[in-house]
């Protein structure tokens, strides 16, 4: 038993030191083999090898710097559509008639700080469709405040403008 072992341990170290051998290819510089260094065969596991180029690398090309204004549109509607749902969700689970009234406020308070925040010119598309959500929202707090039943058509008709708008970004 102990003479097996030795032999294995013996083969096991002769194949360790000749794969060690076989593998190891001096290199010198930039890929080349050294002077003495034995060339490898077709039957080696390396098969290609990669030869030196004296052509400098590529720079990666950058990449494009984001307009800032589309940046501030996509968050803008981001922030709007947001508070939309928000307040369309918690208006179509309240109990009351207050509170109806209070998430509405709320959601003119969203809209407003959205677009104020934005930094969006006046003149800028998506803010001028945020800018009237804000405005039919304004109207069905006052009308609801004076006990009116105001249609919410103007107000998805334009909440649905703003997300096509975004959409199209």
């Amino acid at each position: 038993m102990r003479v097996t072992r030795l032999v294995t341990l013996g083969a096991a170290a002769a194949l360790i030191g000749a794969g060690i051998l076989g593998c190891s290819v001096t290199v010198a510089g930039r890929g080349t083999l050294a002077a003495g260094a034995p060339a490898p065969s077709i039957t080696d596991s390396a098969s290609t090898s990669v030869e030196p180029s004296d052509s400098p690398t590529p720079t990666p090309t950058p990449s494009p710097t984001p307009d800032p204004t589309k940046t501030r549109e996509q968050v803008t509607c981001v922030l709007i559509q947001a508070a939309v749902k928000s307040t369309n969700d918690r208006f179509n689970a309240a109990k009351t008639r207050d509170a109806q009234i209070t998430i509405l406020r709320s959601g003119v308070s969203a809209v407003d700080g959205a677009l104020k925040r934005s930094k969006l010119r006046g003149n800028n598309n998506i803010y001028i469709l945020g800018a009237k959500i804000l405005q039919e929202l304004r109207k069905l707090v006052t009308a609801a405040v004076r006990g009116g039943s105001p249609s919410t058509a103007p107000y998805n008709a334009a909440t649905t403008r703003f997300r096509t708008a975004c959409v199209n970004l």
